[in-house]
This record gives structure tokens, C-alpha cells and sequence, in this order.
């Protein structure tokens, strides 16, 4: 059998193999999960598209109808994937549901081609089944229904694969395409891309160390790296920047209260509940027997391998690949607190358990070894040559069998597109749980839980788009875009006119066509003019600003540059 025919007949036993994690959701309902926005947020980007805005930043109704910048600071790559779903015709549910089916396949192949780089393909199809039913990746897709970070574990495997690669032929390609992975990161999930960059100097370390070029591999990797936060500082740049007008920052600190005890990793229940401070967890944090065992058998054959065939390469990968392993479960737990303490920018992430999906990245790699030793162990009894093949297929039938039952639901609900995007969905279920996004200065008050929410109650929502001080203004509503507000006023005197709509950097307005100072000094620092006596146009006009236009720019001629390079 060729390699393409080889290859494929992989990827279709991958599909074969993840069709479990995915069965429970192939229906015409959708799910209860903690994360629970996403069909707004898929019809909001939909909205800000359909009305020509190719990235529409600012969207309406959210958060108490009063809109916010979304896109500014929420990562986008798992919308627009849902979004072109979206497009070619299937609902909004659906659309999201896919992006999670597509997310279990992508992991798998993602995780195969990882481990086939280092150790063959037998052995990365146990890798990809381990990774594919990981109980981590069980929790974020029907226990958290964390979406962007559910799908960081399609994409993580690859930027460690492009390294890999960059490490063992140092070209420009090599450089662009890992580039490429980095930016998908940090378009997915900007804090799993944070924590990354903990895992990136350790592999620059050590292949540093390896490598015979090591001027190139610096030079090489510096353009890759650069190339990848080109592309994507559309978002990260005025994501960094921009922040600081938000709440975004406030009440850093949080990590303290999610830590996982070393014994959660062998056993903690299995539910949908949320994470809280000590062992009581709603959900669980457990590897897994089997991986576990795997690993065990992976350390025990190293030994034997280390006394019998001591191949250096392979000798040293396995116990970078265990260190990098324990120093992700490290990192979940308070022994790590001197760094969390200390790294205030790590305050972010606020639950050191995301570090488990780097777990789970080399929990799989090192499982794998398993069976890359028994084969060279073997390798020179022809009539044992069988035995890791039949061994994988065992153990994948066993890994199916006990884990694919948590890859399901809590609650499946019988709802449609409709009944998720009412206004009242949006404007008031979706925005009375936590700030988001809003503008700092607005009126707060703290829930029984300690966390600061707006200070409105369901009755004062906005009714409509705008409200004015008097009512002897005859107003007509020209344009209502996410970003385009235009109205006719008629007034007949002085009229103090208000945009229900939060102010935040980037919104103009102009009395017929001259710019006009905007007033924020409300309890919900509302869009608010004065419009003196007479007709008039009044327009409000959400624009990049300059930070947004820099990284605009930036991405622009990354993309330029790219495509320069490879045609």
C-alpha cells in the first residue's frame, strides 16, 4: 500500500474512532452546557456580516440591549468556522454543533500527525484515540461547552508539529507555516496562547540545544513567530491595548480558588458542575485509568529500552515529553502558586486546570511510547512483529468502550434558532450574569456571589434605539447598523438626544456632517448629544481607531507578504 492510500485509510480509522465522541449531538436538539452564548454570538457575527461588516467589532442588543465590542476582545476564528457553516445553510444550532464535531475530528488528525512525526503511525493512532477520548476534552465540550478552548486542542498539536518540523529542515516555509499555527492560536483562544508560550521556550530549549544550526534556528523561528503575531494582531493588538476601557481586568486573582489536587488526577467524580476551592468539585479533573496505566507500561519499557538498543534522540524526546507532562499538571496545582503569584499576566487565564490541555497533548505522546518500544523491543523477531498492531487495536477497543460514555450531554433541549436569538435572549438572559466587555465608569453593583454585575433591573431595558430629555423632537430612524446610526431629527427647541448604545473608543458622531461632541457622563455612560432647535441628520459612526488601524494594517500585509512568499 503507497503512502497517500496509507494515509488515507488513517484518517478515515481516525473518523471511525471519534464518531463516538460526537454521536450523543447528531440530532435536531441542542444541549445544556456552562457556556451558553454561543448561538447569540454566531447570530451577531452573522447580523455584522450580513449588513456588510467583514469584521463587525461592535454588535447590538447584547448586554442589556445597550451592545458592546464583542470582536474587539472575544477571540473569532470558532464563529467564522460556525459562521461558514452557517452560510451554506445549516441553522445556527447546527452550525455550532459542527464546529464541535469538526473540533473532535481535527484533534485526532491533528494529534496523529504529531506523533507520527516522532514515533509512527501505529503508535500515533493509540496517541490520537488517547488525546480524542481525554477526559479534559470530555469536560470542555459538554461539561464547560467552552468552544474556543475545545478547539485550541485541534490546533495546539500542530504548532508543536510545525516547530518540530522548522527544527528538522530550517527554511522559510517551515518558518510561515508554523507562523500560521500560532496566529489560528491566538485567534482561538488568546489565554491557551498565552500559557503556550511556557511550552514554546522549553521546546526552543531543547532543540536549541540539539541543534547544528543554531544562529539558523534562531533567525528562523524569530520571522515565524513574528509572521504568526502579524497575522493576528487585528485582534490581539487593540485586544492588549483596549482592555484597559473595559472590565476585562477587574477581579484578577481567581486562579487561587481553582487549583487541583494531585489526587483529582487519579480519581474526582465525573458531573456538570462548575469548579470550586478544594476537592469538591462539580466536575472532574481525573487523566484516567488507562492513560495512566499507559503511562506506567511507557516508563517501564523506556527502562528496558534504555539497558537494551539506547537510541540517544529517542532516549532524550521521551523525557522532555514527561517533563513537559508533569510540569502541565504542575502548573494546575497550588505547588505552582510562586509562579501564578508572581506572573500577574498568567491572573488571566483565572483557572490553572486550562493548563490540562497541554496535559492531555503529551499524557498522549507519552502513552504512545508504549507501543514504540514494544515495536523496536520486538523489532527483531519476525514472528512478533504483529503483536504492537494487535496490542493498539486492543487497547483503542478498550479506550472506546470505557470512556465514550462522558463524551454526551447533560440535558439535550428542544429548541430553535429562534427561541436562542429573541431580544429578550440576548439583551437580558446573555448580559445579566457578568460584565463582558462593558465600558469601565458604568453603574455596578456585586451579586451574592461577589461578582460585579450592571446595575439594571429587566424593566429598565431599552424599547428602542434612542430616547430624547423632551418630547418636541419629531425623530425618523434612517440607518440602524451595528456601526451606522442615522437619524432625521426634527426638534422644536434645544433636545437633548441619547443613543442607547454604550460609549466605547471608536463612536463619532456628526450633526449634519460636522463632528459633535459626544457626553458619557449618564450612570451607563450612554451615547448622548445635543441637538439644538431645527431639522437635522444625526449620524453615530462605530470607526477603528488608530491601535485598531495599526493592527488592521499589520495583518493585511502579513497576509500579502504570505502569499508573495509561497506563489
Amino acid at each position: 500500500m503507497n503512502k497517500r492510500l496509507l494515509l488515507l485509510f488513517d484518517l478515515l480509522l481516525l473518523l471511525i474512532i471519534s464518531i463516538p465522541t460526537f454521536i450523543s449531538i447528531i440530532n435536531n436538539q441542542y444541549f445544556t452546557i456552562h457556556d451558553n452564548q454561543h448561538i447569540v454570538r454566531l447570530y451577531l457575527l452573522d447580523q455584522g456580516i450580513r449588513q456588510g461588516y467583514l469584521y463587525p467589532r461592535w454588535v447590538d442588543k447584547l448586554t442589556f440591549g445597550f451592545g458592546d465590542p464583542l470582536f474587539n476582545f472575544y477571540p473569532p476564528l470558532v464563529y467564522y468556522l460556525a459562521e461558514i457553516f452557517h452560510l451554506i445553510g445549516f441553522s445556527l444550532i447546527w452550525s455550532i454543533k459542527l464546529v464541535f464535531i469538526s473540533g473532535f475530528i481535527l484533534a485526532a488528525v491533528a494529534m496523529y500527525l504529531l506523533i507520527k512525526e516522532y514515533l509512527g503511525r501505529i503508535a500515533a493512532i493509540l496517541g490520537a484515540t488517547i488525546y480524542t477520548y481525554f477526559f479534559y476534552h470530555a469536560v470542555n465540550a459538554y461539561v464547560r461547552g467552552a468552544l474556543a478552548e475545545f478547539f485550541t486542542m485541534s490546533i495546539l498539536p500542530l504548532v508543536f508539529l510545525t516547530f518540530y518540523k522548522l527544527t528538522k529542515n530550517i527554511n522559510l516555509k517551515n518558518s510561515l507555516i508554523f507562523g500560521l499555527t500560532l496566529a489560528l492560536i491566538i485567534i482561538t483562544h488568546q489565554l491557551i496562547a498565552l500559557s503556550l508560550i511556557f511550552f514554546l521556550f522549553f521546546y526552543f530549549l531543547f532543540y536549541f540545544i540539539n541543534s547544528s544550526a543554531k544562529v539558523k534556528l534562531v533567525k528562523y523561528l524569530s520571522i515565524g513567530s513574528a509572521f504568526g503575531l502579524a497575522l493576528s494582531a487585528f485582534y490581539w493588538i487593540p485586544m492588549v491595548i483596549e482592555k484597559n476601557f473595559t472590565f476585562l481586568d477587574q477581579e484578577l486573582g481567581g486562579y487561587k480558588l481553582h487549583y487541583v489536587d494531585w489526587s483529582q488526577f487519579w480519581y474526582s467524580p465525573w458531573g456538570f458542575g462548575g469548579s470550586v476551592p478544594g476537592l469538591n468539585d462539580g466536575m472532574t479533573f481525573q487523566l484516567g485509568k488507562i492513560p495512566i496505566s499507559l503511562f506506567i507500561g511507557s516508563v517501564i519499557l523506556f527502562i528496558v529500552y534504555l539497558i537494551r538498543i539506547k537510541k540517544r534522540t529517542e532516549i532524550s524526546h521521551f523525557i522532555f515529553f514527561t517533563l513537559l507532562l508533569f510540569f502541565s499538571l504542575f502548573m494546575t496545582t497550588s505547588g505552582s502558586s510562586f509562579i501564578w503569584d508572581k506572573i500577574k499576566l498568567l491572573w488571566n487565564l483565572q483557572f490553572p486546570w486550562r493548563f490540562m490541555v497541554f496535559t492531555g497533548i503529551f499524557m498522549s505522546l507519552i502513552c504512545s511510547y508504549s507501543i514504540f518500544f514494544i515495536t523496536k523491543i520486538l523489532n527483531r523477531n519476525s514472528l512478533l512483529r504483529l503483536v504492537p498492531i494487535v496490542l493498539t487495536a486492543i487497547l483503542i477497543m478498550i479506550t472506546i468502550i470505557k470512556y465514550q460514555q462522558y463524551f454526551k450531554p447533560q440535558t439535550l433541549i428542544s429548541v430553535s434558532d429562534k427561541d436562542l436569538t429573541t431580544y429578550d435572549e440576548i439583551a437580558w438572559e446573555q448580559s445579566k450574569t457578568v460584565l463582558h466587555f462593558v465600558p469601565k465608569g458604568v453603574k455596578t453593583k456585586k451579586t451574592d456571589f461577589g461578582v460585579d454585575v450592571l446595575d439594571i433591573e429587566k424593566k429598565d431595558l431599552p424599547k428602542q434605539i434612542y430616547s430624547v430629555k423632551n418630547n418636541n423632537a419629531k425623530i425618523e430612524i434612517l440607518d440602524d447598523k451595528f456601526a451606522k446610526k442615522v437619524f432625521k431629527i426634527n426638534a422644536q427647541s434645544d433636545t437633548i438626544f441619547q443613543l442607547n448604545t454604550f460609549y466605547f473608543p471608536g463612536w463619532n458622531g456628526y450633526l449634519d456632517n460636522k463632528k459633535v461632541n459626544i457626553l458619557a457622563n449618564n450612570k451607563y455612560k450612554l451615547i448622548t448629544v445635543l441637538v439644538p432647535k431645527g431639522e437635522h441628520e444625526l449620524k453615530f459612526l462605530f470607526m477603528d481607531t488608530p491601535i485598531r488601524k495599526v493592527g488592521d494594517i499589520i495583518s493585511i500585509i502579513a497576509v500579502i507578504f504570505s502569499f508573495i512568499i509561497f506563489l
